[in-house]
């Protein structure tokens, strides 16, 4: 074996986890500054961010291993764990090992972001920049590629002080005059959501049909013809109507078709208005959307069963359509008022044949959940979405069965459950701070959090007002929230970083949010 094969591994490690390292600072960069554009930053970007950050720690690895492995500059755990020890090039190796203090403290708090006020992950992040002069010290004084690291160095540090520049001399001035940016006080309140509000989409309404009795199916593409964002089964979007009603609806068509969306409505006489827009409107009517987004994802399971009441068959459906293309084991209970009634149960059965059992209430009752469950085999995934009755029905049927994995959406928010006799209202007086103007607001026990911010913040966006739906989320920088919707599942009940402020409020006096 060559006696240099661990030096030129320890060197190649060091070099490429440093690029990758600068690669994610200058990314980082990119995503807060907004050079990448003015609208919310896409998952998919920043978790580009963190696989570059976590591919930068595997190279990191491989260069610390081949030090210690290497005999050359007899660098051992002692040296690799406290600074100016080493015998080779002392100083040059300490700065390497202070940058990777600083390393593991930014790993930490960002596994814990969710447990810890932002404001801690904040600080210990910035310290990526003194990461960044470190490792390119260290790269420049304690490796044997001097002219490599300079020329990149030369690069690097170019981009990131313009970055920077840009970051604190007109990414500021940007956010002030975007139509994000907090309202003069006094303004008054107007329409919680506009159609042409950062990350909404014009859309074109394609197609309307029939789906059932009551259900119309509504086919949108994009206004300038291009593409629309791709999404998954369970994915919904924000329609916002010309009257400026912002509503959810799930997508039900074909994710691999991007040229439309297909949603499905149910009209509803004496709901909040939304339903009778869309049944309202024409084909070719110019409206908008925001997402998609997806709180209800399909996970990897050997075998589903799928439970949907009415409407609820909307998210379903391109659920069972991926099960079936990917050859998985499931099974359809649907239930409907009546035949009439259940939208696309035609192309259902088509699709899955026995497999989908149909329950008209009006001939054959309400499903049998205990025996659709009984029939599944343990591990399986119970997906569910329907009336806020069949959800809770569903939820105590399979407490019986602990080793199935139920998932439910809902359309509407849980009755609460009644409140004790003589027992105290928890909701009590707190403050908001609206982080990036410096407002404070007090919000009284008898009024909303989403309310008391729409007197600064008109246009914070909105939908369902009752907790469900999470179109409301904001990211929460201090303070403990008090949460009180149904997003959040019971094990992320503790979080720190968001909030919902249509029902939520907080537990801490003060409550800053990223407004």
């Amino acid at each position: 074996m060559d006696s240099q094969l661990w030096w030129y591994l320890a060197r190649v490690g060091g070099l490429t986890s440093w690029w990758l390292l600068s690669a994610t600072v200058v990314w980082g960069l990119l995503l807060s500054t907004r050079v990448l554009g003015p609208k919310a930053v896409p998952g998919r970007l920043l978790d580009l961010h963190r696989f570059l950050s976590a591919l930068s720690l595997v190279f990191l690895g491989i260069h610390l291993i081949g030090l210690l492995a290497d005999s050359f500059v007899d660098i051992g755990l002692i040296q690799i764990l406290f600074p100016f020890t080493s015998d080779y090039r002392p100083v040059a190796v300490a700065w390497g090992v202070i940058a990777l203090y600083l390393i593991a403290a930014i790993q930490t708090t960002s596994l814990l972001k969710k447990r810890i006020p932002h404001r801690w992950w904040r600080y210990v992040h910035t310290t990526t920049f003194a990461i960044f002069v470190l490792t390119t010290i260290h790269a420049l004084t304690a490796g044997t590629d001097e002219a490599v690291v300079r020329w990149t160095t030369l690069l690097l540090s170019a981009a990131v002080a313009f970055l920077v520049i840009y970051r604190l001399l007109i990414g500021r001035r940007t956010d002030a005059g975007s139509p994000d940016a907090p309202a003069a006080a006094g303004r008054p309140a107007e329409l919680p959501v506009r159609r042409d509000a950062p990350g909404s989409r014009a859309v074109v309404v394609s197609e309307l049909s029939q789906a059932a009795d009551g259900v119309m199916a509504v086919e949108l593409a994009a206004a300038d013809g291009a593409q629309l964002p791709a999404w998954e089964p369970g994915a919904h979007v924000d329609l916002v109507l010309p009257s400026g009603l912002i509503r959810q609806y799930s997508l039900c068509g074909d994710p691999a078709g991007r040229e439309t969306y297909r949603i499905g409505v149910l009209h509803v006489p004496h709901g909040r208005g939304g339903s009778a827009e869309v049944h309202n409107l024409r084909e070719g009517q110019r409206i908008a959307i925001r997402g998609p987004r997806n709180k209800f994802p399909l996970v990897l399971a050997n075998h589903y069963l799928f439970i949907a009441g009415g409407i609820g068959i909307t998210p379903i459906l391109p659920m069972v359509r991926a099960v079936a293309a990917a050859g998985r084991e499931w099974r359809l209970v649907y239930g409907g008022r009546s035949r009439a009634t259940m939208a696309f149960a035609d192309e259902l059965l088509d699709l899955g044949g026995d497999r989908v059992q149909l329950v008209p209430e009006d001939t054959d009752g309400l499903p049998d959940l205990t025996a659709a469950i009984a029939d599944t085999p343990p591990a399986a995934a119970v997906y569910s979405c329907g009336p806020e009755p069949l959800l809770a029905a569903l939820e105590k049927t399979i407490a019986d069965f602990p080793d199935r994995h139920l998932h439910t959406e809902r359309f509407a928010a849980p009755r609460p459950a009644p409140q004790e006799s003589g027992a105290p209202d928890q909701a009590g007086e707190f403050k908001v701070e609206l982080r990036r103007s410096g407002r404070v607001l007090p919000v009284p026990a008898d009024r909303s959090l989403l309310d008391v911010i729409r007197e600064a913040v008109p246009d914070a966006p909105s939908s369902c007002e009752e907790g469900f739906c999470g179109s409301c989320e904001l990211r929460v920088l201090d303070g403990t929230p008090d949460h009180r919707d149904t997003v959040l599942s019971a094990n992320e009940r503790d979080r720190r970083d968001v909030i919902y402020p249509c029902v939520s409020r907080a537990r801490s006096p003060i409550l800053s949010v990223d407004l």
